[in-house]
């Protein structure tokens, strides 16, 4: 094909940036002194800007949260020479914002555009929408620490909130407490109702435990029925009170659709202990005792 019929056909043979820029997969601007002065379509997609309401912008750049200036900072910060040998083409995750006011993570990699004698002539920065990637990420991480059925933490969040709060009452010689509860004869509710109405019992039952939690506690699901309890900075007094409203609030009315349940409860209090385990082996010696006992009752442990 000649030049004439390139030329013809709206093709400029001499520049083919505006061609390429559109074919780009992701959001693609060009800088100069801080001033936008080229930018792609699927960047206008992302932001939900007009192309003119762009192209000769100087920063702070109408995609940045008005409150954000260290985000515009984070930006310009990469676009100096020094950032060349500070490593700042990196990517970077920041929050932006669409033109509507709302607000996504972007992804922003900002790079050197440089004549042939090595002269930077502005600044190339892509940008792309990683909202999805982050919520994926966020959301294992929430699987990886907490139970998919009852949206408690699970036993290995546990297990580490509970070595830091044993360190932490050493360290400061504060009182901790675990509870543990287990629902009474629970396999019989799963043999009448069907794993279905089981599993509705138990996310009714995480519920009503939450309601009953003081702030700065953990609950978690550690088992099949069974769910324990940290309190942090609790003497006997208070554990056993919290304890008792846990196993009311689970007691006192019916569950829908099965009727009355029960739970027993074995509680701990640290005392001179500095073992996390042995804490919460106590508190499950006190929880088999309080069922060995008739159920539906709550058992503690403690040494003075």
């Amino acid at each position: 094909m000649s030049a004439e019929s390139d030329a013809a056909n709206g093709w400029n043979a001499g520049d083919h940036s505006r061609p390429i820029l559109a074919a780009i997969g992701v959001g693609y601007l060009v800088s100069r002194d801080r001033r936008i002065v080229e930018i792609n379509e699927t960047l206008c997609r992302i932001l939900g800007f007009e192309r003119d309401e762009l192209i000769n912008l100087e920063m702070p750049w109408p995609f940045t949260p008005p409150e954000g200036e260290e985000i515009s900072y984070a930006i310009a910060q990469r676009m100096t020479a020094e950032a060349l040998t500070a490593g700042f083409s990196d990517p970077v995750e920041l929050p932006l914002m669409r033109k509507d006011g709302s607000r996504f993570m972007g992804e922003v990699v900002v790079s050197p555009a440089c004549d042939d004698g090595g002269e930077i002539l502005g600044w190339v920065s892509t940008i792309r929408d990683v909202s999805k990637r982050r919520d994926y990420e966020i959301e294992l991480e929430r699987l990886a620490t907490h139970d998919p059925l009852t949206g408690l933490a699970n036993r290995r969040l546990f297990d580490e909130r509970l070595d830091q709060e044993m360190a932490d009452a050493i360290r400061h010689g504060r009182s901790l407490a675990v509870a543990i509860l287990d629902l009474d004869r629970f396999k019989e509710v799963n043999d009448q109702f069907g794993h279905p109405a089981g599993d509705r019992a138990l996310s009714d039952t995480a519920k009503r435990l939450q309601r009953v939690l003081r702030r700065g506690d953990l609950l978690a699901r550690v088992g099949g029925e069974e769910f324990a309890w940290i309190l942090p900075e609790v003497h006997s007094h208070g554990a056993w009170a919290a304890v008792e409203r846990a196993r009311h609030a689970i007691g006192d009315q019916p569950y829908e659709g099965i009727g009355q349940l029960t739970t027993s409860i074995g509680v701990a209090l640290r005392g001179d202990l500095s073992d996390a385990a042995e804490l919460y082996e106590h508190a499950d010696e006190s929880l088999y005792r309080a069922k060995r006992e008739g159920r539906d009752r709550s058992i503690m442990w403690r040494r003075v």
